[in-house]
């Protein structure tokens, strides 16, 4: 089973590519880009169900082998029409515009650094899941990159439209069905929803923070019928609802505090700014009061009112402090320069004698394990210069042209400010279904981001 399972996605991929290539250099339909991001988009909603989905039909004995299944074969698909494309559209039109962002080439070049490092010690297994995944993200950013610098604004946003109602559908399903039918997992101290991604509390809050971003940014329209922005504002509602209903501390810490910092800087005039530090306060004493006087987010309740000498000792930020004084204890010297390798953690982890099956949680950690010094060094610096580069854009956005671009650029600030940046606790990197909008909305603004300091559209 271990040697057939490689030859059988080597044979896949071959008769997929050859089937794709022709397709694509024949047919005027398929060469239309909005019909690859649809469907790579449709595979990231299949992985968003497909855990409750083998849970409901009575296969969750099974469940999470089969899920992983899935999912490796979800990535393997992506992968395979990202690269068919680009080769493709390379073949037909001698060319491909790629990003000037020196950072992003940087991030690429330190994961093939640690996949070399995994390719030397044989460590296929490992290897292949982790590259796929960041191969991708890289991957749709390039094609969202071409695809902004081909279309007007408002055509990306068109395409992510059936994502975003389809998401939007799954997870208030899902969502309420778990509540309605009383089968919320208690973990952590909180009965936790996980909705779609059930029994992955995590992966499902943050699939919510990405599709509420969206539909905050991207479907909400100022010049809509009063009918249509009551619906839109049911629908929020229920969405931030389900959203608080995971219990996940940093999400909720970072979903808030992003849209508010985002929205103060983007705004010019001073009584909007005014207007958000109202807002601020107001959701600052309403959370709080709730908190301490009801049954309202009580993991972050019991986060600052548990400590002791040593800090905060509640058992999931224990835990995270743990991985964090185990790894660092069982690392070797040798690999503190370049690293174990890409995808290495949980089989560095369990040979440390410590446990099986742990992740990082913490992607700082993860990259120093995986990728040593050279690789935390570079992801820091990718988070940070990303960071002030949408700060900056964000700033001058009164100088953009096109009302749908500052959408775009406001929705990929929040993901990437909010999940990327403040939420390097939540193992982001491994939960391609919300990650890899990320990275297609992060192509979509790179234009903007490439360009020094100030906008002149």
């Amino acid at each position: 089973m271990v040697v057939d399972l490689p030859l059988f996605y080597v044979y896949f991929i071959y008769i997929i590519n050859f089937i794709l290539s022709n397709l694509l250099v024949k047919s005027k339909m398929l060469l239309r880009e909005k019909i690859l991001i649809q469907t790579i988009l449709f595979l990231l909603w299949v992985g968003s169900i497909n855990y409750s989905v083998i849970y409901y039909l009575g296969l969750h004995q099974k469940g999470e082998l089969l899920a992983k299944t899935i999912n490796l074969s979800i990535n393997f698909m992506i992968f395979i029409i990202v690269s068919t494309f680009l080769f493709s559209h390379y073949k037909i039109h001698k060319k491909i515009n790629l990003p000037k962002l020196q950072v992003f080439w940087l991030l690429i070049g330190v994961i093939m650094l640690m996949s070399i490092g995994s390719l030397v010690q044989l460590k296929f297994r490992d290897l292949i899941p982790s590259f796929l995944r960041f191969m991708n993200y890289f991957g749709i950013f390039i094609i969202g990159y071409n695809i902004k610098k081909k279309y007007h604004p408002s055509y990306c946003i068109r395409i992510l439209n059936p994502f975003i109602v389809l998401s939007i559908i799954s997870c208030l399903s899902f969502g309420f069905l778990e509540i309605f039918t009383d089968d919320i997992q208690y973990l952590n101290n909180a009965y936790r929803l996980s909705g779609s991604f059930k029994f992955h509390q995590l992966a499902f809050g943050m699939f919510l923070f990405t599709i509420i971003t969206c539909v905050i940014f991207l479907k909400y329209n100022a010049n809509d019928k009063i009918l249509k922005k009551i619906i839109f504002g049911i629908v929020l509602a229920l969405l931030l609802y389900l959203f608080m209903r995971v219990h996940s501390r940093l999400l909720s810490l970072s979903l808030f505090s992003t849209l508010l910092v985002v929205s103060f800087i983007g705004s010019k005039q001073l009584l909007a700014k005014v207007k958000i530090m109202t807002a601020t306060m107001f959701l600052l004493v309403t959370g709080l009061f709730l908190m301490f006087n009801f049954d309202f987010q009580p993991r972050l309740k019991n986060l600052l009112l548990s400590r002791n000498n040593s800090g905060f000792v509640d058992s999931s930020s224990k835990t995270r402090l743990d991985i964090i004084n185990n790894s660092l204890a069982a690392i070797d010297e040798v690999d503190v320069l370049f690293g174990k390798g890409l995808g290495t953690f949980n089989g560095f982890y369990e040979k440390a004698g410590l446990k099986k099956g742990v992740a990082a949680h913490n992607n700082y950690l993860l990259f120093f394990i995986e990728g040593g010094i050279v690789a935390l060094a570079a992801f820091i610096l990718f988070e940070f210069i990303m960071m002030i580069k949408f700060f900056k854009t964000i700033k001058n956005c009164h100088n953009i042209k096109y009302e749908s671009d500052k959408k775009l650029l406001f929705a990929a600030a929040t993901l990437f400010i909010g999940i990327e940046f403040l939420g390097f606790l939540l193992n982001n990197y491994y939960f391609y279904q919300s990650e890899t909008i990320i990275w297609l909305l992060l192509g979509f603004c790179g234009p903007f981001l490439e360009r020094k300091v100030k906008i002149h559209v």
